[in-house]
């Protein structure tokens, strides 16, 4: 089963079975698809069916080149049908030179069918002669096979088109039947049919039927196309063959040419599958490692983690080199059920990180628990990263840290001079994330504490708090290059103190708080020349609140405001300055 998927290419085919055979209970669906490739959008080669089956249904098959007037949606060569096996190709957009191909030798045999039906095909050039069905081959129908071409709406090309007198039809044994009825010409630009008399052999009791065929309105007239043992019938009459897969059929209803089934066949012509909707099956459950033990007191330069699990614990573990870098994936973790990432006393060294991976939007999560504590990071960070599940609850707390060179992440364009605790167009979505007793010393220039490259957004009343945090050597405590808090959020700075620096808080592209939000800067001490540093546009509306108090830059000043920025507040909003 291949369904629902786009597969595009520019090589010769985008899907090709070769050399198969698909025996009794056995059936190929390609359902639903979009399929482009250069030469053949899906190309079928010397297969047998032998009970088997093929359903191309409701596919977009489309090829890129006109080069030789052979490319086709789909290309059958050399392929057996036999003793029931099927050949659907069914509802599907094609645009090609030619619909269907059927190169080499085609033998249905044994109640086989071959079936192009209610598809739209339109051909669309002006170098070749374009069909919905081409034969550069020869068909060979017998033992009650059928070949069957029906419902079909056609464009700048013909139904049919047997372009070499060496190429046959040929039909024999009772029961075998091709039927080439109710299709339609959008005009008459092209012909219906475009072959020779003696291109199709006949044999009794075998039947060839043609009949209600359109271009634009008007019926086809079918003059000198197929030779005398052809029947044709017109519009408005009821020909069993055309209407009712006879094979399948109890009886028909003349008056209506309508079919009535014999147990066990399908639809409204009697065939011997079901033509299934789409159904896309469940993925199989993956099992989920439950273990709750924990890796303790080991030196590591290596990590390969299973994302499929619950719980991640490290007591006591050392990671040294970037090849042990632990990354936390949550696009690849079981998030319907609770998680837990516990790091307690470990330590990160020489290039090693700690990052955390979300998602382009915030998945739904039934909970994510991360704790990060008495941690030393030597040259290391703490990284999130795009949008983080909802409901996570983060602490990172109680950490030594030290930068003395940087180090460039895994996989990212940030190093670890940019932060302690580096964000990366970070999404927070119901969740906490807090940031506490972290003691960090730099001897490296224009680092940071905090940094935050993107967009850091917080909605949905999640929360960031920075709180008792103590730091010597960087430049700002945080740096951001654009935040947006909105819909009952709270982004904090509390009670922090910097040494020397640049500022506490410093805004590179503004900043945005709104529905009923809060910016907080309180407390926080340092000599450093602006508490808030702001280049750009900040905006605080709809119920929110600016509040900032008590904080002391000694000799510094409170604000650094360029002449750029532009402050936009609102009625109904606060700003606190005092102390």
């Amino acid at each position: 089963l291949v369904v629902g998927s786009t597969l595009v290419t520019t090589s010769g085919h985008a899907i090709s079975f070769v050399k198969f055979t698909l025996s009794a209970n056995m059936t190929l669906l390609l359902l639903d698809n979009y399929i482009e490739a250069n030469r053949y959008a899906v190309y079928f080669f010397n297969g047998v069916v032998d009970g088997g089956g093929i359903i191309v249904k409701g596919n977009t098959l489309r090829t890129t080149e006109d080069d030789d007037g052979l490319e086709s949606s789909v290309c059958v060569n050399a392929i057996d049908l036999r003793n029931g096996g099927y050949f659907d190709v069914e509802n599907n957009t094609m645009n090609s030179v030619n619909g269907v191909i059927l190169f080499g030798d085609t033998t249905v045999s044994f109640a086989g069918l071959l079936r192009v039906a209610d598809c739209t095909f339109a051909g669309g050039t002006e170098f070749f002669d374009p069909a919905l069905s081409y034969l550069s081959g020869s068909v060979t129908l017998e033992g009650g096979a059928q070949w069957r071409v029906e419902g079909n709406n056609v464009s700048a090309a013909s139904v049919l088109n047997i372009p070499y007198p060496q190429y046959k039809i040929k039909l024999s044994g009772s029961g075998t039947t091709v039927a080439l009825a109710h299709n339609r010409q959008v005009d008459n630009s092209y012909p219906f049919a475009d072959f020779f008399p003696p291109d199709t052999i006949v044999e009794l009791p075998a039947r060839f039927v043609v009949g209600c065929n359109l271009q634009g309105d008007e019926e086809v007239l079918y003059d000198d196309v197929f030779p005398e043992k052809v029947v044709v019938f017109r519009c408005g009459t009821c020909n069993d063959d055309a209407a009712c897969y006879m094979p399948g059929t109890e009886s028909v209803d003349r008056s209506s040419c309508s079919c009535s089934c014999k147990e066990g066949w399908h639809g409204a012509s009697c065939l011997p599958f079901e033509v299934p909707d789409t159904v896309v099956p469940p993925v199989a459950e993956r099992a989920v490692d439950g273990d709750t033990s924990c890796v303790v007191n080991q030196t590591l330069t290596n990590v390969t983690l299973n994302m499929w699990k619950t719980h991640h614990c490290y007591v006591g573990v050392t990671f040294s080199g970037v090849g042990a870098t632990l990354t936390f994936s949550f696009d690849s973790m079981p998030l319907h059920l609770p998680i837990n990432i516990t790091l307690t006393g470990c330590t990160f060294r020489e290039g090693a990180a700690l990052q955390f991976v979300g998602g382009a939007e915030a998945a739904e999560s039934a909970g994510v628990l991360i704790r990060v504590s008495q941690t030393v990071m030597r040259s290391s960070t703490v990284a999130f990263m795009r949008a983080l599940p909802q409901h996570c609850d983060i602490a990172v707390t109680e950490v030594d840290a030290a930068l003395s060179f940087a180090v460039e992440l895994l996989d990212t364009r940030m190093n670890t001079k940019f932060g302690v605790v580096m964000l990366k167009d970070a999404v927070l979505s119901a969740s906490l994330l807090l940031v506490s007793d972290v003691k960090a010393h730099a001897t490296k220039r224009d680092a940071f504490v905090v940094y935050s490259t993107g967009t850091l957004t917080l909605v949905g009343g999640s929360s960031l708090y920075a709180r008792y945090c103590s730091f010597d050597g960087y430049t700002h405590l945080f740096y951001l290059y654009s935040l947006s808090v909105s819909d009952h959020s709270v982004f904090a700075l509390l009670n922090n103190t910097m040494f020397s620096g640049v500022s506490l808080l410093y805004l590179r592209h503004g900043f945005s708080v709104s529905d009923h939000s809060v910016l907080r800067v309180v407390g926080n001490s340092g000599s450093v020349r602006y508490a808030i540093c702001n280049d750009d546009l900040w905006t605080v509306q709809r119920s929110s609140w600016l509040d900032w108090r008590d904080n002391d830059v000694e000799l510094g000043a409170m604000f650094y405001d360029s002449s750029s920025a532009f402050v936009s507040i609102d009625g109904s909003s606060v700003v606190t300055l005092t102390g």
